[in-house]
């Protein structure tokens, strides 16, 4: 017999197997998900596994780029397997579906492939479910991403979560002219997402920053939670810039208290995202217990235009093992509804027949069982009927 160190050598670090109650989980999941989506008018779209590394890589941001699996061809052109869905969407919709009516709704569920290191709530092969609503930029847009978010949350049972907003294009707008170089911008940003105060300001400390505009960077990972940092956000805005990214927030948040969500709402003005597409509001779902985002979203009206026509979009995805983490004890009953004796009489089988076009699930027992055996069986799977032999005078090859 192999020894148990080998056997966990067979699956590569990062990977999981998935059967009985949780891989059923996950398919109720998805199967959630997906009705949830539909219901709301967006329609299936399944981009490639994988796809020409230049293609994922010119838009995917420097952190995405670096997490991508590469490959190549037997002609050798580098491939890359998909770390999310976003981006190749952008793709097909900028080259194939430019010139439909707008905007343009779909939903995705699929694996996506990160090569980075495992950690809780987090593997190098998961599982996305979500949306992207393209070809329209309005508050009305984004409230209806976050909403469907919420909803989405909900469809899977999940209860006491939180969503936080935050605008991308308000931080933008504070960096914009201030002569950071790439690195620089990244490592501001990057403090600010952590939430490091004092290495924010050290780092603040030594660039060539108006003093305004310091003070502002340097509060942002404090104004969180709560609605009313936006009306401070909105006093200390510097030009029309951060003053209409502000506005346009509230404006989103305004729409979504008045359709009834404003109770499971918060800002979080430094949740700056690590997808470096984002342009406008971007938003996070966390539930109690789990330290990291169950759902995140947010708007990107520049993406598309990099693959051909220029259109907005606005969307999120649902991090589906990590939902189930959060439902870690919820039951999923794999038990059949009924267990059939296993027989060739005409009557029996269409006996089994129908109960199945009925929507039973029905399981014929393949070991020769019968009466109190076969009753007995049925208790130990969980079955709560037995269709027994209906012609028991004839005589039953089975």
């Amino acid at each position: 017999m192999q020894n148990r160190e080998y056997l966990e050598r067979q699956l590569p670090h990062g990977l999981s197997d998935w059967f009985y109650e949780a891989a059923a989980l996950r398919t109720e999941l998805e199967q959630s998900l997906s009705e949830t989506f539909r219901r709301w008018g967006y329609v299936q779209i399944i981009p490639p596994m994988f796809e020409f590394y230049e293609s994922i890589a010119a838009e995917a941001g420097t952190r995405l780029r670096e997490e991508l699996y590469r490959f190549f061809d037997r002609d050798g052109r580098t491939l890359a397997l998909r770390a999310d869905f976003t981006i190749p969407i952008a793709r097909i919709v900028a080259t194939r579906l430019f010139d439909r009516p707008m905007p343009l709704r779909f939903h995705y569920v699929g694996s996506v492939f990160r090569h980075e290191e495992p950690r809780a709530g987090r593997r190098r092969q998961f599982t996305q479910a979500g949306i992207e609503l393209i070809g329209v930029r309005s508050a009305a847009a984004d409230a209806e991403a976050v909403a469907l978010a919420i909803e989405s949350l909900r469809a899977m049972g999940l209860t006491g979560f939180r969503l936080s907003l935050g605008q991308m294009a308000y931080f933008r707008a504070l960096v914009a002219g201030l002569g950071l170089d790439d690195e620089q911008g990244m490592r501001v940003q990057l403090a600010i997402e952590r939430r490091a105060g004092g290495a924010l300001n050290d780092l603040l400390r030594d660039l060539p920053i108006a003093p305004d505009r310091k003070q502002i960077l340097a509060r942002l990972p404090h104004w969180r939670h709560s609605a009313r940092w936006l009306d401070d956000a909105r006093e200390l805005c510097i030009d029309a810039a951060t003053t209409q990214a502000i506005d346009d927030l509230r404006d989103v948040m305004g729409r979504l208290d008045a359709m009834g969500y404003g109770a499971v709402l918060g800002v979080d003005l430094a949740a700056l995202r690590g997808m470096e597409y984002y342009t406008g509001i971007v938003f996070e779902g966390f539930v109690p217990g789990i330290g990291y985002p169950v759902v995140s979203g947010g708007r990107y009206d520049e993406l598309i235009g990099h693959y051909g026509v220029s259109l907005p979009a606005v969307g999120f995805a649902v991090e589906v093992e990590r939902a189930m983490i959060a439902l870690h004890g919820r039951r999923v009953s794999l038990a059949p509804d009924a267990v059939a004796e296993s027989c060739e009489h005409a009557g029996c089988l269409a006996l089994i027949a129908e109960a199945r076009r009925a929507g039973d699930r029905v399981l014929v027992d393949l070991q020769g069982r019968s009466g109190g055996a076969l009753a007995e069986y049925a208790r130990a799977i969980g079955a709560p009927r037995v269709l027994p032999c209906v012609e028991k005078g004839k005589r039953c090859a089975g």
